[in-house]
């Protein structure tokens, strides 16, 4: 698997994280990419041998007969205009399945097993003992064998059936076909004659029964025109409505007389009652020639002539005169009164004249309302006469309709019945097949490369998914959820590694394997941060993981960088700096921490980096982890801290002994070391819990001898990178030797 030399530092995942134990697809494929292609081949070997063995010992060849349905028995003096369902629907669905369960009932079957087709062989017809090779091949129950070896279907989006068979003789199959598809047809066609020779009586019967009724209904609508003679009815009915209309017209007018009378007397007795009312001037008339006021008038005339008379010759104030002007006044009163009483008298008479009016128009009214409610009887006499021929014309009508479209159907089935007419027609008849249906080539081949591909990436799948080891950056990113520092190569990948590993950031500066150790540098000077970290346990999950080299070189690097560092060597059982740095004295951190010396005594610097210090493992009397415990040791590391711009303890392995795991706990981070192939994730796991549960700070892991598949990464990176550098091509080394990891 190829992998990017430029890794991200991995966050660690919060507690109660779900963590992905399955390896991803894609590195299956890459790492087992040749047991992939070799299932790949074999499944094609396989497919192959079962296409050539299908073909000698049981080859088949296919025949079909395709059928029409039609939805109804067409008309055949008007077959254009047939094709009123349309292809799809439901009654064409339901007509296709019934034909269907007709072609594969016993009765078509076994009928068709008896024909010649199957009981005779094509190669042998004059022999009656050769039957066909199918039914040869299924002497017991060939009916259930012959229904399963038939297939029948319908064809998609139209009306049509088809038949299908395979068989190993092309030219039997077609045979065979072809009998089943001639039994049906037989069968459908009689079947056909049989029903149309019932629906053939059924018509005729109802056609002489409605032809009957037909003649009955045409004398009684004669009978019911001449009884009440229709055709004077309908002229003397139009002369009725006119009349009608007239009677109508003068009852509306009798009725708004009617309310302008009754207004007029109402009003007139309202005046009446209030003394207002007006005489006309023919009541006014009427008034003035009454005699007596005539008179009265008269004697008044007479009065004042002799009024007059009387002051000429006898004076104003004579007793004459005087007496006749009295006499005149009294006339006047008189005719004032009788006018009053003609007057009163009149009103009255207006009053009584107006009511006799308003009973003269009710009696025209109620009059005109009759003669109309009479001639409106009369018409609506002659409307239900007129409805009730027309019902039995309408009537006569319909039966007629009714006799002509069963005279009409008679005769389509008099035709259909000559023509033999049937809604199955055979469409295409079987004919033998040009070439082999089954087995197909390029199904097999394609069906055992599927499987082989298949079979084999479960193989490999299985294989990684039961390998637990933690051999790639992915085992420890995205399955263990843990956060990488870097990894570094195997000796054996990296041609410029010419000195020992465990300081080859300075004695082989050129090598991927120093650059690996400058990015693992760069990337925990960032997880420091603002404060950087100042003591630093490298402790491997096992022994033999490099712990010591990437201490070693973390040590080396920073003081590279013009840092005093202290590297000491707190792996009390196997210490590994004294083989390196042979300067380091016999005393070390044991010694200092039981007072038998004192740190400058048992601290050294490198005689080839100044800035480098050494501080070796000392001799121990006790157990490892009451060293690290030691009442002594927190001063001890305050003094350090205090001496030392970093402190680099290579500890032992964190798995088998727990003075790493203490030394964890007193220390800024924690670098853990694990060699690709030799851990297992539980391992890891466990390991991880127990840095937990001690609060340690896991600044990340170092993956030492990083392989992936296909010659190793780095091989892979070796000319980009040194055209990068601008050093042309890597060199060729011929041997090399390798120096084991610590």
């Amino acid at each position: 698997m190829t992998q990017s030399n430029a890794l991200t530092l991995a966050a660690p995942q919060p507690e109660g994280f779900p963590v992905s134990t399955g390896p991803k697809l894609d590195f299956v494929l890459k790492k087992h990419k040749w047991l992939i292609v070799l299932g790949t081949v074999l499944g094609l070997v396989l497919g192959t041998g079962l296409y050539l063995a299908f073909r000698v010992f049981d080859p088949r060849y296919r025949a079909t007969a395709v059928f029409k349905v039609e939805p109804a028995l067409p008309n055949p003096l008007e077959r254009s205009k047939y094709n009123l369902v349309a292809p799809g629907s439901s009654t064409v669905t339901r007509l296709l399945n019934d034909q269907i369960v007709i072609v594969r009932s016993p009765t078509i079957l076994g009928s068709a097993l008896e024909t010649p087709a199957f009981q005779r062989n094509y190669r042998y017809p004059n022999d009656p003992h050769r039957q066909s090779t199918w039914l040869q091949a299924h002497p017991v129950d060939p009916l259930d064998k012959l229904k399963r070896d038939l297939t029948v279907s319908p064809l998609l989006h139209t009306n049509d059936f088809q038949i299908t068979m395979y068989w190993h003789d092309p030219r039997e199959t077609a045979d065979l076909v072809n009998a089943v598809a001639g039994v049906y047809t037989q069968y459908v066609s009689n079947e056909e004659q049989r029903r149309l020779s019932r629906e053939a009586k059924s018509v005729s019967a109802a056609e002489h029964k409605v032809r009957d009724r037909v003649t009955a209904m045409q004398a009684e609508l004669e009978t019911y025109r001449v009884s009440h003679d229709v055709p004077g009815l309908i002229e003397r009915r139009g002369v009725m409505a006119n009349m009608l209309t007239q009677l109508n017209g003068l009852l509306i007018k009798a009725q708004l007389r009617v309310q302008e009378a009754q207004a007029s007397y109402q009003e007139i007795q309202r005046q009446v009652k209030n003394n207002t009312l007006t005489l006309t001037p023919a009541m006014q008339e009427l008034v003035e020639r009454d005699p007596s006021l005539r008179e009265l008038h008269l004697t008044l005339l007479s009065l004042k002539q002799n009024i007059a008379v009387s002051k000429a010759t006898l004076g104003v104030e004579h007793r004459s005169t005087i007496a006749l002007e009295i006499r005149t006044a009294s006339v006047r009163r008189q005719i004032d009164r009788l006018r009053q009483k003609l007057e009163a008298r009149a009103r009255l008479q207006m009053e009584q004249t107006a009511a006799t009016d308003v009973s003269a128009t009710q009696a025209m009214a109620v009059d005109a309302r009759h003669r109309r409610d009479q001639q409106q009887r009369l018409v609506r006499d002659m409307d239900a006469a007129l409805a009730g021929y027309e019902n039995r014309a309408r009537a006569l009508k319909t039966q007629q309709t009714i006799l002509k479209d069963l005279t009409n159907r008679a005769v389509l089935l008099n035709l259909r019945r000559s023509q033999n007419a049937s809604r199955v027609i055979l469409k295409l008849s079987a004919t033998p097949a040009r070439r082999m249906s089954y087995p197909i080539l390029s199904h097999f081949l394609g069906l055992g490369t599927a499987l082989g591909l298949l079979l084999a990436v479960a193989l490999a799948y299985l294989i990684e998914l039961t390998n637990t080891r933690v051999r790639t950056p992915r085992d420890i990113t995205a399955i263990m959820r843990l956060p990488l520092l870097g990894f570094i190569p195997e000796q054996a990948d990296d041609p410029l590694l010419t000195s020992n590993p465990m300081t080859c950031i300075r004695t082989s500066p050129g090598s991927m394997t120093a650059e690996s150790f400058r990015q693992i540098r760069g990337r925990l000077a960032a997880a420091g941060g603002e404060k950087p970290l100042q003591t630093i346990l490298v402790a491997g999950f096992s022994p033999g993981g490099g712990a010591s080299t990437v201490a070693s070189n973390l040590a080396n690097g920073a003081a590279l960088s013009e840092l005093r560092v202290l590297l000491v060597d707190a792996n009390f059982y196997r210490p590994v700096l004294q083989s390196v740095y042979t300067n380091i004295p016999s005393v070390g951190l044991a010694d200092v921490l039981a007072g038998r010396a004192t740190l400058d005594q048992a601290i050294v610097q490198n005689p080839e980096l100044p800035t480098l210090y050494l501080l070796g493992s000392g001799a121990r009397t006790r157990a490892a982890n009451e060293i690290t415990e030691h009442r002594a040791f927190p001063d001890i590391m305050a003094q350090l801290r205090g001496r030392f711009d970093m402190i680099i303890f290579d500890g032992a392995p964190l798995t088998f002994v727990s003075d790493s795991i203490n030394l964890a706990a007193k220390v800024d981070g924690v670098i853990a070391v694990l060699r690709a192939g030799l851990t297992t994730r539980g391992t890891v796991a466990r390991i991880r819990d127990q840095l937990g549960l001690i609060r340690a700070n896991l600044l990340g892991i170092v993956l030492n001898a990083a392989q992936s598949w296909s010659a190793g990464y780095f091989r892979q990176n070796y000319r980009a990178f040194f055209e990068y550098a601008g050093q042309g091509s890597p060199p060729r080394q011929e041997e090399k030797k390798s120096l084991p990891h610590a």
